[in-house]
């Protein structure tokens, strides 16, 4: 690296000096924990030995054997983590070269010249909305000077402009230099250690006790080997938290001064732009993916990136993002619009810093300040199109999407959404107003009494939806508080509007929120009805007796949403301990207290089917399987399994009811705005 570039802050060397003390600590325990497994071998032997030595019959035989089988098994455990193999595949990949993709390559050669660092060994695209830097080998890296790979998303390039990507690849050219990077190896290798040992160890447990079999002397030594191996994982695990955090903290410093290499290169303009619009280039590939996961193999893509685009300019219709030079232009307040959270704590896990916080330093960073690019980045890549129709194929592949069901293209694929999509009339109709919050009124029949004018444009203004998210933003900091004083040793210390308090302090805010979130209700309850009064007066004889029959049916439909939710939420406790693997009495002694909590819940399902808002919602096949199981005995499991039909029945039953609940509720919520857009269309 030259010196024009920009050096590492002092912040960066603290966190690497941290990062590699961490590491070091880890691995020095991990290699105590070795020898200790072997000095059981040989200690264990030896007693082993002696023991043959004073009599040699049934009992002794069996005794030396288990012994000696606990230092094998603790050193098995420690070690077996070599042998598992890397399953990871770059089938969904496309390496390109400078033959397939001259213009591409162009740009990373001028950004290497500046940045003075290596060409990266290969170049891949790949399906998502990102770009990385990483080696052919982490094990390799950690020892040899291994030459790093770049891998660009065609979501990325789909959505940004040539001077966007530039910035982008400058960033990551800003790892090529960073020589810290290679800690990340000796982490990854620390994370496939701790996975292994600590979170993948309940087969090598289960292994252990069938080894053991009926035999009462190795089932013995075997619960000692089991409890040898949870002392040495609880030692892991401690570390391990030392570790991660160390790390994360230095990988924000790392994107940090990636940041002010590329802002040095490039331009801070482009780079905040690529920036705020990563999130809803996001968003718009992953709706266009979940659209085709839950349409059941009745559609497929034909290119997803067209999906993807169309979807963009939908959200950004929706949310007022104007398109210049073909792409949409977020600003930063545009991102803080909907989070009205005062309460800040440093996430000490996140790899990457907050993208404000970025941003902000990115404005500081000095730069060359090159001329602005605004061509498409999908311009400068030959044969776009086709790459990325051969990506989709990729991407279904990866998530495992068969391929079958009918090809649609963009605009098929647009309009299909936009019929699932009730939610686009009512969000540009009531300027995102309900979008977050539900249009619950009581006493609607004292409400038609009172006589009035209202502007809808004032009703539904950004002023009116601003209280939305800030009932929404005291509610989410009310739980934060809560929680930071149950756990005031987890996090020490946060700010609020601000101010720095310690955890302890958390309980003096809560009446202050509270009070402001009653008020907030009561203004926002003031609006909701005057948001009645304005559609009552614009309805004729039979519309007014719609619109208040829809106003109680929905206010009833939420009272008895949170009841029977609660209800599910509570019963759920009791059903978890199917989904694990549980010796056989811990299962009896689990599904006792399932049947005991299965009868107030059972009570509760009748009442949905007899005297519930909810009943008219229930189709012929639902009652038949929510009365089924109200009538049943079932007892799950007998003999030493479970019985599958009974199970079966049981996991419907929750599946459906709660599909149930959010249906109705979300449907008659539909049916109500519909209602109030269908009076502003005859207004």
């Amino acid at each position: 690296m030259t010196n024009n570039l920009p050096k590492i802050s002092k912040a960066y060397q603290s966190k690497l000096i941290s990062a590699i003390v961490s590491v070091s600590v880890f691995f020095l325990m991990y290699l105590i924990l070795i020898v200790a497994s072997l000095f059981m071998v040989f200690l264990l032997g030896y007693g082993a030995i002696k023991l043959l030595s004073i009599n040699t019959n049934y009992f002794t035989l069996f005794g030396a054997a288990g012994l000696f089988s606990v230092g094998i098994f603790v050193f098995i455990f420690l070690v077996r983590f070599i042998f598992r193999k890397n399953n990871y595949s770059t089938r969904h990949l496309i390496e390109v070269t400078r033959t397939h993709q001259p213009q591409l390559f162009t740009m990373i050669d001028e950004i290497v010249a500046e940045t003075k660092v290596q060409s990266p060994k290969k170049v891949f695209l790949s399906p998502d909305v990102n770009a990385s830097v990483s080696y052919n080998s982490v094990f390799w890296s950690m020892f040899l000077p291994v030459k790093k790979n770049l891998t660009i998303g065609i979501g990325l390039i789909n959505t940004t402009s040539v001077g966007e990507l530039r910035t982008i690849l400058a960033h990551e050219f800003g790892h090529f230099s960073q020589r810290s990077m290679k800690i990340g190896g000796y982490v990854n290798q620390a994370e496939k250690i701790i996975f292994e040992t600590v979170y993948n160890n309940k087969e090598y447990e289960n292994f252990i006790m069938e080894f053991a079999g009926g035999n009462l002397i190795f089932k013995f030594f075997g619960h000692i080997s089991v409890g040898f191996i949870s002392a040495f994982q609880s030692i892991l695990k401690g570390i391990s938290t030392f570790l991660f955090r160390n790390h994360a903290s230095l990988q924000r410093e790392m994107e940090y001064h990636a940041d002010a290499i590329a802002t040095f290169v490039t331009n801070p303009e482009e780079q905040a732009s690529s920036l705020l619009r990563l999130e809803l280039s996001d968003a718009a590939l992953n709706y266009s993916i979940n659209f085709y996961i839950e349409s059941n193999q009745k559609y497929q893509p034909q290119n997803l990136y067209q999906n993807q685009d169309s979807l963009m300019k939908i959200f950004s219709e929706r949310n007022n993002h104007p398109y210049i030079n073909g792409l949409p232009k977020i600003d930063l307040e545009d991102t803080t619009r909907y989070n009205k959270s005062r309460i800040e704590i440093e996430d000490q896990w996140a790899s990457h810093p907050d993208i404000a916080k970025r941003i902000e330093k990115i404005k500081t960073n000095p730069s060359k300040n090159t001329i602005p690019d605004p061509r498409l980045a999908r311009e400068i890549i030959q044969g776009f199109d086709s790459i990325s129709a051969t990506m989709t194929k990729k991407y279904l592949t990866l998530l495992q999407i068969k391929n079958v069901g009918e090809f649609i293209d963009d605009e098929s694929f647009v309009q299909y959404y936009l019929s699932q999509s009730s939610y686009h009339d009512s969000n540009s109709s009531f300027n995102g107003y309900y979008d977050r919050y539900n249009p619950v009124l009581e006493n609607i029949d004292d409400l038609v009494l009172v006589t009035g004018s209202y502007d809808k444009t004032a009703l539904f203004s950004d002023k009116k939806v601003s209280l939305v998210y800030e009932k929404i933003g005291i509610e989410n900091d009310l739980q934060t508080l809560n929680y930071l004083m149950s756990h005031p040793k987890e996090i020490k210390t946060f700010r609020f509007d601000g101010s720095l308090y310690r955890s302890q302090d958390a309980k003096s805010l809560i009446p202050k929120l509270e009070e402001e979130l009653k008020k907030l209700k009561d203004e926002l309850n003031e609006n909701d009805k005057a948001i009645f009064q304005h559609y009552y007066k614009e309805s004729d004889e039979n519309n007014k007796v719609n619109l208040i029959n829809k106003y109680k049916k929905f206010a009833a439909i939420d009272r008895e949403f949170d009841d029977f939710y609660s209800s599910l939420n509570e019963f759920m406790t009791y059903v978890q301990f199917m989904t694990v693997t549980l010796p056989f009495e811990e299962i009896r002694t689990h599904r006792a207290k399932l049947l005991k909590a299965e009868k107030p819940f059972k009570q509760k399902i009748r009442s949905l089917l007899e005297n519930s808002v909810y009943g008219e919602s229930l189709t012929t096949e639902d009652r038949t399987l929510f009365q089924q199981y109200a009538d049943a005995e079932y007892i799950y499991f007998n003999n030493d399994h479970y019985l599958e039909d009974e199970v079966k029945v049981l996991s419907s039953l929750i599946e459906r009811y709660q599909a149930l609940l959010n249906e109705y509720y979300l449907s008659s919520k539909q049916e109500l705005l519909n209602l109030q857009i269908e009076l502003d269309k005859v207004s």
